[in-house]
């Protein structure tokens, strides 16, 4: 039985796309695959797998620079202590030392490097560590066509060490309700600037557009910018239509996405893009920024608008309103197939088992 230790030393927040994928991959593979998994974790984790060995350290740092420093002397010691035969990192942070067995680590997009400049911590570790980390991984896993040529563009990656595997979605959590549609639009994780959720705020004063948006999520360490959210609304005087969920639980967020009219996600760059998927999955049409990433993953089930055009938000919502309902739900059902955490796990394993 091959002996993983999975790295899940995550300085964000529990309710990230990151962190959801992650969290879903190691149920996924602890259930399904002859494995011996350890965890490194500094949350707490609720799995029953019997061959999943949970390591919960206490990692308290208040930067991302204690925290990677910290990480390193942490994944050294259970290294040295367990003996894996190789390690996986479900996120982007992993090893940055040499090792005697494969490391794999995933890599979701490269936005700090793009168009999130404005965290330097951030920067400053995909501009100098990221190389570091794929220097010493033997592959590199990310979640579109699109990541993988930004991948190989900004970091000049031999193109056969990165492999592509899509996420998926929990069909048994978000699932259709049959509940009635209710008067609003949701925006989903709207935590980063280039989510670019201001731009659809600023749509909603130009065009007077009458159904309620409600946006749901932000980042304790961006509070900055969910505050420039709220007064942005409140200047614009779209308090009484704009309504912020800072945090809402899974029950809560199904139950939004099944009423809302439709998720829009205006983001600027995605590495893949959960919020459409859970939406898609609870019945839910998608506007979509058209950018890459949504172009790849959701061409044919998505209505797009360009950010570069106003005008073409008003067209997508009188789209949106011209929906055939059945064709949509037929497409939709068969778009879901296509996602699933077992066959992203699936592909996964087998990475892993040809690594090692």
């Amino acid at each position: 039985m091959i002996k993983v230790l999975i790295n899940f030393l995550y300085w964000g927040t529990k309710e990230s796309g990151v962190y959801r994928a992650a969290y879903k991959i190691i149920e996924k593979l602890s259930k399904h695959y002859p494995l011996d998994i350890f965890v490194i974790t500094k949350k707490e984790l609720c799995y029953d797998e019997k061959n999943l060995n949970i390591i919960k350290i206490n990692l308290s740092t208040k930067t991302k620079t204690a925290h990677l420093i910290y990480s390193q002397l942490y994944i050294k010691k259970f290294l040295e202590k367990i003996r894996p035969n190789i390690l996986f990192n479900p996120l982007h942070l992993g090893y940055l030392f040499n090792l005697s067995i494969p490391q794999i680590s995933t890599i979701y997009d490269v936005a700090p490097l793009t168009v999130f400049k404005t965290r330097f911590d951030t920067f400053i570790y995909y501009k100098f560590c990221i190389p570091k980390l794929i220097e010493r991984s033997k592959i590199i896993i990310t979640t579109s066509c699109n990541s993988k040529n930004d991948l190989i563009k900004i970091f000049n990656i031999p193109n056969d060490k990165i492999k592509i595997v899509y996420l998926g979605v929990d069909t048994t959590t978000f699932y259709p309700l049959n509940l009635p549609k209710e008067n609003f639009y949701l925006i989903v994780n709207a935590t980063f600037p280039y989510k670019n959720v201001d731009y659809v705020i600023k749509l909603w004063k130009k065009f007077d557009i009458k159904e309620n948006l409600i946006i749901v999520g932000h980042h304790p360490k961006y509070l900055k910018y969910h505050n420039y959210l709220k007064n942005l609304t409140k200047k614009l005087n779209l308090e009484d239509k704009i309504i912020f969920y800072p945090k809402v639980t899974d029950e809560e967020l199904v139950e939004l996405y099944n009423k809302a009219i439709a998720l829009i996600s205006p983001s600027l760059k995605e590495g893949f893009g959960l919020p459409p998927l859970e939406a898609l999955a609870c019945g839910t049409p998608v506007i979509l920024s058209d950018i890459p990433v949504y172009r790849e993953i959701y061409n044919d089930i998505a209505i797009f608008f360009d950010l570069n055009n106003d005008e073409s938000f008003l067209f997508a919502l009188e789209k949106l309103k011209n929906l055939n309902k059945d064709e949509f739900e037929d497409k939709r059902k068969e778009f879901i197939k296509k996602f699933d955490w077992n066959k992203t796990a699936e592909e996964i394993y087998k990475i892993i088992k040809d690594a090692v």
